[in-house]
């Protein structure tokens, strides 16, 4: 017996240390996050850490201690090769996953967690996103992880089994007395509260609790939780978040007209990861899109407008159907919500437009096919619809072609036209064309030169449409699908990550330079255009029209696990993880958040 516990003690130490190790891949691996701090803020994150590794080991443990209960009439010899192969196993698959963190974590900057899972069903495009050199860096960390804690195993535990005898039954209750004991670390203690992500959080910066959290507790956690839309925010009277949102989204004043058409042909140029930070819109002299700028200048330009969140799937679903994403939960892994939103293309296909969505991409990606489907696209352009030849980027055909082909089927148009088109070549790992060589030598030069081209391209076309007989008809909005961490490496609660561009265009405006310096969001996209063309939006509960006269300046957001909040008198963003804000500035907007929130996951429930 007295064996047994030894080989339990020096397992339990063995797991903690593989995770601490780990964590300190992490550190490096992520090191720009992390150089500013001082060596006893890392050592806290480390040592905060360990209630989350602790927790994991004591479900190891309890894994252990049943095996051994039931085996108790074994010998060590016999008792190895199982723990071989379970412990062999376990080393395997969180060599992986905490892998496979450490480049999901540079990328979203939160902990991998059950979203990945959205991103199973097309696994080229998940990989994508990083370069075959990163790729082959990962795999080297993985086997060297893997390699190292696998013999180490057959080291100090194995070769430890194998000295023990089979014991008697009497020392049976002190086995299972051991394993019921595992719930106190498993749930962190003897509290009320079990384990959860806030245990570890100890710091007003983000990057160190993101630190102490274990990649792995995240992601079983989180699975723990995935599909599960009982979860709703409760965090002021009913009858107050009413009051509140009514109030907040309340639009129903005399509008700015900008066009001098009611039935424009519209153009909606989604431009992956147009920052505004990229543009001269903030400041002239670091500008990559001299398109864009010249177009703010020479149409109407939204100065103060925010996205949504920092992933695709939520920004698109933000401009189209003026629904925003739930922390943690995006509307469009939910085909029964999803099939419930509204849709700015139906309304506009009421109105006998004829819609088309263009993407040189994989639309299966993250069940967007699924999403552009339901919203009513009448003809959906994707990677299987150019050649071959064309077909030559990570993600899928460059924006040049697709623009070609949005441009060749606009001169085929017989009646108006709602075009969307959703650009991809300045998404990871900013590949160009085969003739041009993206010459940059870091991430943000290599971001900035594919934005860069993307800006080309769009000149290129407007340029051909304006020389064309559908000008004089024809709006073209131009906006980002959401906010990047790049050039400023922005952390995900950092406001001016979600600050884009948005800029219309076209013969159909009757104003032109104009600025509208209005706070407003993408989900104020939608109600915005059908004001603008007289046409009912009721069913759009979530967004306001940016032009009418009495509708409030605000925006919001949702990262992760956060939620943020912007007006002209304040700026705050919340964490839900720690219950605290991580920023809060100017006025006390906690009804007006909360009430947004509240209204979200209740609609979400429904």
């Amino acid at each position: 017996m007295k064996n047994r516990l030894i080989f339990l003690g020096i397992s339990s130490l063995f797991w903690l240390i593989f995770f601490q190790l780990y964590r300190l891949v992490f550190l490096f691996y992520q090191f720009d996050a992390f150089n500013d701090f001082k060596a006893y803020d890392i050592i806290h994150a480390f040592a905060s850490g360990l209630k989350h590794d602790m927790s994991l080991v004591g479900y190891i443990m309890a894994l252990s201690l049943l095996l051994l209960s039931i085996f108790f009439f074994l010998d060590g010899k016999k008792l190895a090769k199982t723990f071989k192969i379970i412990y062999g196993s376990l080393i395997t698959v969180s060599a992986f996953v905490l892998t496979v963190n450490l480049e999901l974590y540079r990328n979203w900057n939160f902990h991998i967690d059950a979203t990945v899972f959205s991103y199973l069903k097309t696994p080229k495009e998940a990989m994508a996103s990083t370069n075959l050199s990163t790729q082959i860096y990962l795999w080297i960390i993985f086997f060297a992880l893997t390699t190292t804690f696998i013999v180490l195993i057959n080291k100090l535990l194995i070769k430890r089994l194998n000295k023990i005898n089979k014991i008697n039954i009497i020392y049976l209750p002190i086995i299972l007395f051991l394993l019921a004991s595992m719930i106190i670390p498993i749930r962190g203690g003897f509290g009320i509260a079990p384990m959860n992500v806030g245990f570890v959080y100890f710091s007003k910066h983000s990057s160190l609790n993101h630190l102490a959290v274990n990649p792995i507790w995240n992601l079983s956690y989180s699975m723990k939780k995935m599909g599960n839309k009982s979860k709703t925010y409760k965090f002021i009277p009913q009858d107050k978040q009413q009051i509140t949102t009514d109030s907040l989204f309340f639009d129903q004043a005399n509008s700015l007209k900008l066009l001098k058409t009611k039935r424009p042909n519209i153009v909606l140029l989604i431009l992956e990861s147009f920052t505004i930070h990229a543009t001269g819109l903030i400041d002239s002299t670091k500008s990559y899109t001299p398109n864009l700028d010249k177009y703010a200048k020479e149409g109407v330009n939204f100065s103060n407008f925010y996205a949504v969140g920092d992933r695709s799937k939520i920004g698109l679903v933000g401009l189209l159907s003026s629904y925003p994403s739930l922390p943690q939960k995006a509307v469009v892994e939910d085909p029964k919500k999803m099939e419930r939103l509204p849709s700015l293309c139906r309304r506009l296909n009421e109105q006998n437009y004829k819609s088309s969505f263009y993407y040189g991409g994989n639309i299966k990606f993250a069940n967007l096919n699924s999403y552009f489907n339901t919203m009513g696209f009448s003809e959906i352009i994707t990677e299987d619809n150019y050649s071959d030849s064309l077909n030559n980027s990570k993600w899928g055909v460059h924006d040049e072609y697709v623009f070609d082909r949005l441009y060749s089927d606009i001169e085929n148009c017989d009646s108006n036209f709602f075009k969307t088109v959703f650009t991809l070549t300045s998404h990871e790992p900013f590949g160009l064309p085969h003739n041009r060589e993206n010459k940059g030598k870091t991430e943000d030069e290599k971001f900035l030169n594919t934005i860069h081209y993307t800006d080309s391209c769009l000149g290129n076309f407007v340029e051909r449409l304006r020389a064309s007989k559908y000008w004089d008809n024809s709006l073209v909005i131009m906006l980002a699908d959401h906010g990047v961490r790049y050039i400023k490496n922005f952390k995900n609660h950092n406001i001016p990550k979600y600050h884009i561009p948005m800029v219309w265009l076209g013969g159909a405006l009757a104003k032109k330079s104009v600025t509208v310096d209005k706070i407003a969001s993408q989900t104020d996209l939608s109600k915005t255009i059908l004001s603008q063309l007289d046409i009912t939006c009721d069913e759009f509960i979530f967004g306001k029209n940016i032009l009418s006269e009495k509708s409030n300046s605000f925006a919001y957001f949702a990262y992760n696990n956060g939620f943020g909040y912007i007006d002209n008198k304040s700026q705050s963003v919340y964490d839900l993880n720690s219950n605290k804000y991580i920023v809060k500035e100017g006025e006390d907007r906690q009804t007006e958040w909360q009430s947004i929130l509240q209204k979200l996951s209740e609609d979400f429930k429904k």
